[in-house]
């Protein structure tokens, strides 16, 4: 007798309402395999269809009195996920108010898949009948039965339904998805099997998205082939003497390779096979995303300031309970050759290492350095790539073959079996956090990695984001500082150009006069130039200079950015394009201009003053295609331009030893921003911009034009002082409770009825009121709204909001009544035609 045992799963279903574990029991046959973490099939629903699932718990304790439903199998042979995998996604889901399916698809594997469907065959009654019976049977039925008992026959006793279906609506010329085609057809099959002539079933294929190659290569010994070629009187044809002949000489061959070299056929190769004198060995083949920017291998030498950094943490890898690292270094200071050193380390100790970057795509000299130094062992992990590049790079991770992955946040998840290392580079970025489901923060993740399998994490930037240095400053962290650049020269010198004055001297130019005669100097003197303005495009509206008339955006609250290009109007946030005419359609004067600058149009200016300068714009427009980043980053690492002109990709990691001068255009551009960390990204922007400049030998400038001169984020920028930013802006953040010192969560309630949206988001808030009261709660003044988003509509979607500061409210208290009313309760509080949003410490609230 065998005790029983139990599994508890969660379904491959994004609904809500199948938002928790459900229990089966395990047959006997499947009791010694079924482990946690394994996908399995179970039946699920009312007609018991084949469904994924995952193992969550295996327990023999199961409430009484209840029939359980069986798992029909095992999907793979080992487990998928870990213990500590079904950890983090159970910390996740509490943590970020998802689903767990929101993050089993961050760690499954990708490119698996199963089809389920139902099948029809005979009725065993049906098939013990002599011949004569049964066709005496067929006959006596009506046509419709004959006609689906036949195709049962044509199909040797097994037919899909969806199959079945199909040739009905060709047999009476209908459209297949007729849906009173399907009904009458189902209806039909089940009184068949009521009347014991079918059997009807549910079935499933595991497909898993792998590509192998074929190798050919001898079966017996060269040496010995044309004996027992003889011996056994085998014929051979031209052609499959030249394959063997070929063979003699080359170990094995690729299939589609010795077809061409040899103009040889895939006949005589399976002729070949079947006479036994080669051997057909599939491999699997891991497809990986072309590589474009290509970057020479330097022999670098660790200053003391690195060598320190590398020594310390190392030196603690293996150590317990340690803290994450937070290395803050200034800009050129060498963190990519510190991370590089730690990763070779770990190596040694049989250990992998992550390597995590804010845009895969923004970083192919990264990438480059790290494939340069360890070769095939780095693998590139990012939402770009294919189903089947991903399946890959999965696929050879399990097998050992990739030791380092390069990738977005998505990559955190990848499965290591020996992982020792996580480095977030550029931590500061926003990037790190999503803004899918679930809205994660690879921050955070990687510090629970730390807490629950004693990884080494390391964060590194010249700005890091203020939160985190507060935690820093407060012992969360290991503190290490790189004060001093790699190349021992010192930061760019920053001149600040006021562009009010520039006015009085009556210059109406994008560029001051400052910024004129330095790209001047710079470009006789050989060298390169970066512009940043953080705005592609040619202007940042296009309005009628008559009437006021602003051309917006037909499915979001905003107005169309103008592209000169193509002469039209865009938005940025849905991709709706139009025309702009030359009169006003609202009162038919011809004074319609575009406003503002982007880069579109600094380009054009650029190319005015300085007719024979080779100029490159890099922003979204230019990069949109696969391999156009690259060809950019290429082309002016090799001096075929001299002028860069871009928005933030500048920002991240370039580094080009001729670029000697950088000119940030508009300051006032990105401080003026709407969001509470403005000033935050400001500093960051210029900090990391004018890193850009004097990265080798020669020192560089930076020019900086801005009509604010005496805010605090330029003088602080001014003399890269991050200690004086951060100690002026910590105060700020303390007045207004804003993070570190208080947790956020944003509630958006989006549809396309703006009615139906400010009346769900009213019920949201009465619902929370309510709950708030009974728990005890009477002072509301950390709900701030509801209120429509400060862009209250995009892609014919209205938005309105409800902000929370967990202010006088324990934050489980709050995200509890939160989940309940948006999740465990949303078809009873929210319409169906409505979306919700939920954001734990956002990034922005627009």
């Amino acid at each position: 007798m065998y005790i029983e045992k139990y599994a508890k799963v969660i379904v491959k279903n994004n609904s809500i309402y199948t938002d928790n574990l459900f229990t089966y029991k395990i047959p006997e046959f499947l009791l010694n395999h079924v482990e946690v973490g394994h996908r399995v099939l179970v039946p699920f629903g009312k007609g018991n269809k084949p469904i994924e699932a995952y193992v969550f718990l295996i327990t023999d304790i199961v409430e009484n009195n209840i029939d359980f439903k069986e798992l029909f199998d095992i999907l793979d042979e080992y487990p998928i996920f870990k213990v500590e995998d079904i950890k983090l996604i159970q910390w996740m889901k509490n943590r970020y108010l998802c689903t767990y399916m929101d993050c089993i698809s961050l760690l499954h594997p990708k490119g698996y898949k199963v089809e389920s469907f139902k099948e029809i065959s005979l009725n065993n009654d049906l098939k013990e009948l002599d011949a004569k019976s049964f066709y005496e049977k067929i006959d006596s039925l009506s046509e419709n039965r004959k006609f689906i008992l036949n195709k049962i026959i044509e199909n040797k006793n097994k037919i899909k339904v969806d199959k079945l279906i199909k040739e009905k609506a060709i047999d009476e010329g209908i459209n297949p998805k007729d849906l009173k085609l399907s009904t009458t057809i189902n209806n039909l099959l089940l009184k068949m099997k009521e009347e014991k002539l079918i059997d009807i079933y549910w079935n499933y294929k595991s497909q898993k998205n792998e590509k192998k190659i074929c190798y050919v290569s001898l079966n017996i010994d060269k040496n010995i082939i044309e004996d027992y070629i003889g011996y056994n009187k085998i014929r051979l044809g031209e052609k499959q003497r030249d394959i063997i002949e070929f063979l003699k000489y080359n170990d094995d061959i690729e299939i589609n390779d010795l077809i061409k070299l040899l103009n040889a056929s895939k006949s005589s190769i399976s002729s070949l096979h079947k006479k036994n004198l080669i051997t057909l060995d599939f491999k699997d083949y891991y497809r990986s995303p072309s590589d474009f920017y290509d970057e020479k291998r330097k022999e670098i030498i660790l200053n003391e300031e690195q060598k320190t950094v590398v020594d310390k943490i190392t030196s603690d890898m293996f150590k317990e309970h340690k803290k994450p690292y937070m290395i803050h270094g200034v800009t050129g200071s060498g963190k990519t050759e510190v991370y590089m050193e730690i990763i070779d380390y770990a190596l040694k100790q049989g250990l992998d290492s992550i390597f995590l970057v804010p845009e895969i795509s923004l970083t192919p000299q990264t990438i480059s350095r790290l494939k340069n130094r360890f070769g095939d062992i780095v693998g590139v992990f990012h939402s770009k790539l294919s189903e089947g590049e991903k399946h890959d790079v999965f696929k050879a991770i399990k097998k050992g073959k990739i030791r380092i992955l390069i990738g977005a946040r998505s990559a955190l998840f990848a499965p290591f079996n020996s992982l020792g290392v996580v480095i977030i580079d550029e931590f500061h970025e926003s990037a790190y956090k999503s803004e899918k489901n679930p809205k994660f923060s690879a921050i955070e993740v990687g510090k629970y990695m730390v807490l629950k399998q004693n990884i080494t994490l390391i964060l590194g930037s010249a700005t890091p984001s203020v939160e985190e240095y507060y935690r820093a400053k407060n012992n969360e962290y290991e503190l290490i500082t790189i004060k001093e650049r790699a190349n021992k020269k010192p930061l760019p010198s920053i001149e600040v150009v006021d562009m009010k004055k520039e006015l009085t001297l009556g210059n109406k130019s994008i560029f001051s006069y400052k910024l004129q005669e330095e790209i001047e100097t710079e470009l006789s003197n050989n060298n390169q130039v970066i512009l940043f303005l953080n705005r592609r495009g040619y202007g940042n509206f296009v309005s009628c200079r008559k009437c006021g008339f602003v051309f917006s955006c037909k499915n979001c609250d905003i107005s169309l950015t103008y592209h000169k290009n193509n002469n039209s109007g865009r938005c940025h946030y849905c991709g709706y394009e139009e025309n702009i005419p030359k009169s006003c359609p609202e009162c038919g004067s011809d004074y319609v201009r575009p406003f503002g600058i982007g880069t579109e149009k600094v380009e054009e200016e650029i190319k005015k003053l300085f007719k024979n300068a080779k100029v490159l714009r890099m922003d979204k427009d230019t990069t949109s295609k696969k391999g156009e980043l690259d060809k950019i980053l290429n082309k002016f690492k090799n001096k075929e331009a001299n002028i860069l002109i871009g928005t933030q990709m500048l920002s991240k990691g370039l580094d080009f030893e001729d670029v000697t001068l950088v000119g940030i255009l508009s300051a006032d551009m990105m401080l003026n921003f709407p969001d509470f960390k403005s000033f935050e990204n400001t500093f960051q922007l210029i900090t990391q911009v004018s890193g850009r400049a004097g990265r080798s030998d020669k020192e560089g400038k930076v020019v900086l034009q801005t009509y604010d001169t005496d805010h605090y984020v330029i003088r602080r920028a001014l003399n890269y002082d991050f200690e004086g930013f951060y100690e002026d802006e910590i105060k700020i953040r303390k007045i207004f409770s804003y993070a570190p010192f208080n947790n956020m969560i944003s509630v958006v309630v989006s549809g396309r009825n703006q009615k139906l949206v400010e009346k769900n988001i009213k019920n949201m808030y009465n619902s929370l009121i309510y709950l708030l009261k009974n728990r005890g709660v009477d002072d509301f003044d950390f709900i701030l709204g509801p209120n429509p988003c400060a862009i209250s509509k995009i892609n014919q979607n209205y938005r309105y909001q409800l902000l929370f500061k967990d202010d006088n409210i324990e934050i489980n208290l709050l995200k509890g009544i939160i989940k309940y009313i948006c999740i465990t309760k949303k078809e009873v509080v929210f319409d169906k035609d409505v979306n919700i949003s939920i954001d734990v410490n956002p990034n922005n609230i627009l």
